[in-house]
């Protein structure tokens, strides 16, 4: 084929389009736009979000958690939730967890606070609010290295702050919005 008559590359662009729509190719959620005409050639291009990792997009997921549920979550039973933040905000993360400390059910504290893989509070002496608007906070200052619903799912299985994942994700992505 030669792609030297404005025709055949425009025939050329619509089947390689329509061959990635047909093997179900993403764009991980980016928007790319793309506009030609014959005359001549526009080319529009705009990424207002993009994802980088294992996890589907929000707008793959469509609002749901239950793609992430049926992934290998980025974490283990020994994961510190240190993992799961920037290492440039991991002092700032420290003097939370040391703030926690008080609260913390079986807490070993001669354990480094970056090393902590489990937070079992007792809400009789603080309440959950206190510990959503602090992981807002760090969220907020781009302190998260993963998406928020991988934080909700390490959080159901590594503290008691809710029983149910999709609930901690709801909350997180509230407080979130209220410290903004």
């Amino acid at each position: 084929m030669n792609i030297n008559s404005g025709e055949d590359f425009l025939a050329l662009l619509n089947r390689l389009l329509e061959g990635l729509h047909q093997a179900g190719m993403t764009n991980f959620g980016s928007h790319l736009s793309i506009v030609y005409v014959a005359s001549g050639a526009q080319h529009v291009d705009t990424v207002q979000n993009q994802y980088v990792g294992p996890h589907p997009s929000p707008l793959q997921r469509r609002g749901s958690m239950a793609a992430e549920k049926d992934a290998n979550p980025p974490f283990d039973a020994d994961t510190p939730l240190s993992a799961l933040f920037r290492e440039s905000h991991h002092e700032e993360l420290r003097q939370i967890i040391e703030s926690w400390r008080p609260y913390l059910s079986g807490d070993d504290p001669n354990m480094d606070a970056l090393a902590l893989n489990s937070f079992q509070f007792d809400f009789g002496q603080t309440r959950p609010v206190c510990i959503y608007m602090d992981l807002a906070r760090l969220i907020n200052h781009d302190a998260l290295a993963t998406p928020i619903s991988v934080l909700a799912a390490y959080l159901f299985q590594h503290s008691n702050l809710s029983r149910s994942e999709n609930a901690l994700y709801v909350q997180l992505k509230r407080y979130k919005k209220l410290c903004e």
